[in-house]
């Protein structure tokens, strides 16, 4: 398999990041330093790109507590970027396409808000609040009032999570397939 890579520069004083693809193993190089991580560990690839479009785009690939951040744009001067997307869309394809074959289990998705997420968040602390309430029934004088009050609140959360199957989940990226309105 042939090499392949992009570069760009994150920060002002930092050196440029080059990433390269070599075999199965992404390789980051920012001035003297060195990251491997190989494909086969991916376990998120995330795609992310500004709601009104325009040309810049963001990866971030996860290897268990290990991430990876790719930007499309390199940083010249105040205000100034150098587009490079052609090079980042090619680097972001062969990287899904590889880490998919390596990684079967992996998750290819797209970055930003996800209604399912927020949703399973409030249930989360919807519960945790009427366990809460059951416990302070037990120590407390007014139990009928805390019991009402969690029986209440375990009524909403069947609710929410008999709607929690319609909410939609995002949406899911084939990696062999890349739509070309993310990457170009």
């Amino acid at each position: 398999m042939s090499t392949l890579s992009h570069s760009a520069r994150l920060a002002p004083f930092q050196p440029e990041t080059a990433w390269t693809l070599e075999g199965g193993t992404l390789v980051e190089r920012r001035g003297g330093r060195e990251r491997r991580f190989e494909l086969a560990h991916l376990r998120r690839f995330r795609l992310a790109m500004p709601r009104g479009g325009g040309r810049q785009r963001a990866l971030m690939l996860s290897f268990g507590r290990q991430r990876v951040a790719i930007a499309s744009q390199s940083w010249r001067g105040p205000g100034l970027y150098d587009d490079r997307l052609e090079s980042f869309s090619l680097l972001a394809r062969t990287i899904a396409a590889v880490g998919a074959d390596l990684s079967p289990h992996a998750r290819f998705d797209t970055a930003g808000f996800k209604l399912r997420d927020a949703v399973t968040l409030v249930t989360s602390l919807l519960a945790v609040g009427a366990a809460t309430l059951l416990l302070l029934a037990i120590s407390s004088s007014m139990r009928g009032m805390a019991v009402d009050l969690a029986a209440r609140m375990a009524f909403l959360l069947l609710l929410i999570f008999s709607a929690l199957p319609w909410l939609p989940r995002g949406e899911a990226l084939d990696p062999h397939d890349l739509p070309a309105r993310w990457l170009p």
